[in-house]
């Protein structure tokens, strides 16, 4: 006997959408069985078979009593008679079909053997429409536990295999955030490495080095500006402290020499710190007598201590005390913080700088002092302890710059009798036979170790 059905497990049964229906169907006339008070099986209408039908105006179905194989109430008499030559004692485990004489190619309807409430009983369904909503009820209906622990073995491989692939995909990324959270104001020139990247990822980077190159750019402006600024400040300042020169000697006149030498050091230290900036790149620093350099300094300040009722007093080796630094970047140190010290040394009294064998200087004064907890606020810029303070509130700053652009440090030290001891320590050489150049975070934490223990 010719059946006018086509059974299909090929190609067909991947191109139709409405294979996606079958499962949601059969539910919905599952759950509308009942047991009448005769004890036989019918089909209920009910509001949700109802919606079904509503939604689908081609909906067939068709169920068959577990005994006897009667047709049950309610079901469709076309489909059923389909299938009555097959059912009997076969037991469907699941049967996709389409009818030959349907005129819509894309209808599918599903035949399985189905535990129920009520037993085993057979159940066809056929002709809904595709929802997308049957998507998500089907891939539901398949959250079951056999399926998960067959599913799971291939899941977890699929889950190692796309962690390494992302993990070696993303390794470049890793390393670029690594080094990005080193980057100061002093490392601007470094760029996120931007070869063998995964292309969802390579706009990213480029983008960020594209950024940094604007902040280069930027600070490059500014640091410029700077320095312009204070190379067209020395001329009026060096024409104002040639004019001090010819006053008359009285305690006005050394007050405004006092003054113009504080501008004219802050002046100083800005093109010195401009300078070092410019040779940021530049591999070695040179070796100096700090010994020398330091008279140099104390030579260049004498009179204005002299005319100001204060003395200065040179502690140091007899023989040179050799470091690697910038001698006019030490000069410039040195000089603001002798400059200082005279403002708050009493009338009559020594200013004490003291150069140890190891490259340490300690420029002591014995006025007010500094309270332990200001001994850091001190060196951010503009901070002065009231209005009534003289001064810009930027030389020890830039002081501090200067001497960390070097590896070393500049910090304020216990007073032994009271007043103020300003300290400078210079980093060693990481070798002998290799002076350091400027200080990166590497030779920073390398010098930090000689330096903590001054």
């Amino acid at each position: 006997m010719q059946i006018p059905l086509a059974f299909f497990w090929g190609r067909d049964h991947r191109q139709a959408l409405e294979v996606w229906t079958t499962k949601h169907a059969r539910d919905v006339v599952i759950d509308a069985l009942r047991r009448g008070d005769d004890g036989n099986l019918y089909i209920e209408s009910t509001p949700q078979l109802q919606r079904h039908q509503e939604r689908n105006p081609d909906f067939l179905f068709a169920v068959f009593d577990p005994v006897g194989g009667a047709l049950l109430p309610g079901s469709s008499q076309r489909l059923a008679a389909h299938f009555r030559p097959l059912l009997g004692d076969v037991e469907v485990f699941g049967s996709l079909f389409h009818l030959e004489n349907d005129p819509n190619p894309n209808a599918r309807g599903y035949v399985r053997t189905t535990l129920t409430r009520f037993g085993k009983i057979e159940t066809i369904v056929y002709g809904s429409t595709f929802h997308w909503d049957d998507v998500f009820y089907q891939l539901n209906a398949y959250l079951v536990a056999e399926n998960i622990l067959a599913y799971l073995p291939l899941c977890a491989i699929i889950s190692l295999i796309g962690f390494f692939v992302v993990r070696k995909s993303l390794a470049p990324l890793s390393v670029a955030a690594r080094n990005i959270k080193k980057i100061n104001v002093d490392t601007l020139n470094w760029r996120a490495p931007d070869g063998n990247l995964p292309s969802e990822i390579a706009p990213f980077v480029e983008e960020v080095n594209a950024a940094f190159q604007r902040v280069r750019d930027g600070v490059a402006r500014q640091r410029r500006f700077t320095a312009n600024s204070a190379h067209e400040l020395r001329t009026p300042i060096a024409i104002l402290c040639a004019r001090l020169e010819k006053m008359i000697d009285c305690p006005l006149k050394a007050e405004l020499q006092r003054d113009a030498a504080r501008i004219k050091t802050i002046l100083e230290q800005l093109l010195v710190l401009a300078q070092i900036e410019e040779r940021a790149q530049e591999k070695e620093m040179p070796k100096l007598d700090l010994r020398e350099a330091i008279l140099t300094a104390i030579a260049d300040l004498m009179p204005i201590a002299y005319h100001s009722n204060r003395q200065i007093e040179f502690e140091a080796p007899d023989n040179p005390v050799p470091v690697y630094a910038f001698r006019w970047a030490v000069e410039s140190v040195v000089t603001n913080l002798i400059e200082n010290a005279l403002r708050a040394e009493p009338l009559g009294g020594f200013v004490v700088v003291r150069l140890s064998p190891d490259g340490v200087i300690d420029v002591i004064d014995h006025g007010p002092g500094i309270a332990p907890q200001e001994r850091d606020i001190i060196f951010e810029p503009f901070w002065r302890k009231s209005d009534a303070t003289p001064g810009t509130g930027l030389g020890l700053a830039i002081a501090r710059e200067l001497m960390e652009k070097q590896g070393g440090r500049l910090w304020v030290a216990e007073t032994l009798g009271g007043g103020a001891t300003f300290r400078v320590a210079f980093a060693r050489p990481l070798t002998s036979a290799h002076p350091p150049g400027l200080y990166g975070d590497r030779q920073r934490k390398e010098a930090g170790r000689f330096i903590q223990s001054q």
